[in-house]
């Protein structure tokens, strides 16, 4: 009788493609389009694909997202400095760094002592509230708290990184995002050129995010490679869109996917009966 191992069947094409997963590929390259278009680090597409689509527990999600977010917005950002360079306050960007590093390790920490439930209410209540307020910003229905004639000042740097630090924490948003929201709400800076500190604020962030959550097993590598190669496609999309569109148009879009994410959020979250 022989003894040899019976041969295991290759997987098949479909095998395959089911392992890539399309839909997380398509969130992927959505997550980049929008981290080159608008300075989202991508968190605001990843976490909740990775909740819906591969079926993860919110608090792996998030940390997942993280590691994404890193690989993403480090490449976005080399190209917009190629492409356009910085043009604002280097000690005002070490401020806002280090700001948003020292808020997102206090995020870490609030994430892992709070309900999964009160982070995602949590989570929508702050997209749609910024949707709404950069809407009304963009139709000249509520002014600029502040003006800045040339650059934001030196003490908007750090309130900024802090706020958006603590949040990329909390939700697993590279902060980016909230960056130009704050920029552009109180400072008046358009959404084109605050890109490079809303990149280097996602950097930045989601290594101190991937550190806090370090030693706890949330991060699932396995999806952060099956996200990046389609979110690098969109960056290149997305960095083209950015430097063509108008000023007002950018920030439209920013607006409406922020609304569009937290209202589908929050509705789920509402219907759900988990703790």
């Amino acid at each position: 009788m022989s003894s040899a191992t019976p041969d295991v069947p290759s997987p098949t094409v479909a095998e395959r493609w089911r392992w890539l997963r399309p839909r997380s590929m398509a969130v992927g390259f959505f997550a980049g389009l929008l981290n080159a278009m608008v300075g989202i680090g991508g968190g605001i597409v990843i976490v909740p694909g990775l909740i819906f689509v591969a079926k993860l527990q919110t608090r792996q999600a998030i940390a997942t997202s993280l590691g994404a977010i890193l690989f993403l917005s480090g490449f976005a950002l080399t190209i917009h400095l190629i492409l356009d360079g910085f043009h604002y306050s280097v000690p005002g960007l070490v401020l806002l760094l280090l700001g948003g590093f020292f808020g997102a390790q206090g995020g870490g920490i609030v994430l892992n002592r709070t309900s999964q439930r009160v982070v995602l209410m949590v989570f929508s209540t702050v997209t749609l509230l910024f949707s709404a307020q950069l809407i009304a910003m963009t139709l000249d229905l509520i002014p600029a708290l502040l003006v800045a004639p040339e650059a934001p000042p030196l003490w908007g740097y750090p309130l900024i990184g802090v706020i958006a630090g603590f949040f990329s924490g909390l939700l697993g948003i590279g902060g980016g995002g909230m960056v130009i929201l704050g920029f552009a709400l109180i400072f008046q800076v358009p959404v084109l050129g605050g890109l490079p500190l809303a990149l280097s604020v996602n950097v930045a962030n989601a290594t101190s995010g991937v550190l806090a959550q370090r030693g706890k097993g949330l991060v699932q590598w396995r999806e952060v490679w099956r996200l990046v190669p389609a979110a690098l496609a969109g960056i290149g999309v997305g960095t083209i869109g950015a430097m063509v569109l108008h000023a007002d148009t950018l920030r439209i879009v920013f607006a409406f996917f922020f609304g569009y994410m937290g209202l589908r959020v929050l509705l789920r979250t509402l219907r759900s009966t988990a703790p």
